[in-house]
């Protein structure tokens, strides 16, 4: 059986200047919490979390093998005033969740090393050795590596995919699990050996693979501004007990290729009033599921050394839902290799790919030689297609296949290969092959692509059978062997030979 991980990992900020809040309490009851289960931990201690005596003090009596320690970036004026640089956070902010000065990006790349062996030397001094993990909301690649070169981590998390929460959007990337990345750009899978940062990054949060990737379109199960679709205790999803259970369920019992892994947890600054259900409730269905063989609750480091173990470099990895809690008879699969990611997307009769980005590791990160100077921040891949992006002002953006579906399935085969068999509204078959560096369906079936409203995010156009692509100054192609006919702003892509193959 292909392994099942779930990570809990909660960070821990040591001063909150957004209003009063009791910072201590829901970290000693998610200690609590995961004892009582039997669940493994992992901590990660913001540098002014490490100045405060009562954090030193629980962590250290708390010390076992059941609870991993390491750091969490985000910025603090302590921190960087230590290292002889100026606080340039908003007035009364002594932590501030702006990207400048906030995260390590804001900063030049000595600078950044700076930063990191500060954080690194307070907390050997307080626990006696140097932290072997280390999560933010964004890192960077010349600071991951960094870290891996001097400290030898075992492993990185950071954010899941989101546009625009916050201060920080990270778009195109493994759609969760982990991955190497690229000495280039965190977000970017590597492909080679020599571009490789040594140490997996995992994504944090366990994100909803039908409503994640576009949740303003889908859905309106709940009012008000859902938020985050992810198993974040404090959001509705994921405290929810239908839902939580549906999520594990998707991620855990569906076919796969390589193995699943999820993510849950939460920062002490939203307070336990807000979040303690939801983690509770988690932590008992966790229990369950550990008991039954189910999943294994590792921690991050433990994670980051089996991945090393069994994978050389970056494995395939799906994500798959083939029911909907919401009842809006959705399904999605998506297929993350070392060379693209796409989504498989069924909409009632609809068939479509949502969305399909290249991994190229020689595209550049933003800030990767200089300071991201802005509060905001975007990490990304070289878009092929972006439904959510893409269609805005009438026009739409799509790949859709032309002809109306009944259902599908999915199926792996032992070879990273992974299979979405369809029945058609006509009950004729046909099938979706992914493979790690392309994408072929088969069967009598064409599609329609159009780019919708793209605007400035790419340049694109046809020579023969190849699309080439300019984005953020980078670029790209993708061959399509296929008839290829263009009316108006669509494509017409008909199959030859019953195939139509997408070669990354």
């Amino acid at each position: 059986m292909k392994r099942n991980v779930m990570n809990i990992v909660n960070f821990v900020r040591g001063s909150e200047p957004r209003g009063p809040m009791d910072l201590y309490t829901p970290v000693e009851k998610q200690i609590k919490t995961n004892r009582k289960y039997g669940l493994k931990s992992t901590f990660l201690l913001q540098y002014d979390a490490m100045q405060r005596e009562d954090f030193r003090k629980l962590f250290l009596s708390n010390a076992a093998d059941d609870i991993e320690l390491g750091v969490w970036f985000e910025n603090c004026r302590e921190l960087i005033e230590s290292i002889g640089l100026k606080w340039e956070g908003r007035e009364g902010y002594d932590w501030d969740w702006y990207v400048n000065p906030g995260f390590l990006m804001a900063y030049t790349n000595e600078e950044r090393e700076k930063i990191v062996d500060a954080v690194f030397l307070k907390f050997k001094e307080i626990f006696g050795k140097y932290p072997q993990v280390a999560g933010s909301w964004i890192l960077d690649a010349y600071s991951m590596n960094y870290m891996c070169e001097k400290y030898g981590m075992k492993a990185f998390c950071n954010c899941r995919e989101q546009w625009a929460v916050d201060a920080y959007s990270l778009w195109g990337g493994y759609i969760n699990g982990g991955y190497y990345a690229s000495k280039k750009n965190m977000l970017c899978p590597s492909q080679t050996e020599e571009n490789k940062i040594s140490a997996p990054m995992f994504r944090m949060l366990t994100i909803d693979p039908i409503y994640g990737y576009d949740c303003r379109k889908y859905n309106d199960k709940f009012e008000n501004g859902f938020n985050c679709w992810t198993l974040e205790p404090v959001w509705k999803e994921g405290q929810e007990p239908d839902i939580i259970k549906w999520m594990f369920n998707e991620y855990y019992r569906n076919p796969k290729v390589s193995y699943a892994h999820g993510t849950t947890g939460q920062e002490n600054s939203f307070g336990w009033e807000n979040f303690g259900k939801g983690y509770v409730l988690q932590a008992e269905i966790l229990y369950a599921l550990q008991k039954e063989g189910v999943v294994a609750v590792e921690t991050l480091g433990e994670s980051g050394e089996r991945f090393k173990e069994e994978y050389k470099e970056n494995p395939p990895y799906t994500l798959s839902a083939m029911t909907d809690w919401c009842g809006n008879d959705y399904k999605t699969t998506w297929y993350n290799s070392k060379h693209y990611r796409a989504d498989l997307f069924k909409r009632g009769d609809a068939l479509l790919f949502r969305g399909i980005n290249k991994f190229d590791e020689n595209y550049e990160e933003r800030y990767l030689t200089k300071p991201c100077k802005e509060w905001c921040a975007r990490y990304d891949n070289l878009p092929v297609l972006d439904t959510r992006l893409w269609s805005k002002n009438g026009k739409d953006c799509y790949l859709e296949f032309n002809k109306k579906v009944d259902d599908i399935s999915i199926r792996e085969t032992g070879n990273n290969s992974f299979i979405a068999d369809i029945t058609w509204a006509d009950k004729k078959k046909g099938k979706v092959v992914f493979e790690e560096d392309f994408i072929k369906i088969v069967g009598d079936v064409g599609l329609s692509l159009r780019f919708g409203d793209c605007g400035d995010d790419i340049e694109y156009f046809l020579d023969g059978n190849v699309f080439n692509f300019k984005h953020n100054g980078f670029n790209y192609s993708v061959r399509v062997d296929a008839k290829i006919e263009k009316s108006g702003e669509v494509f017409v892509l008909s199959p030859e030979n019953d195939e139509i193959i997408i070669n990354f």
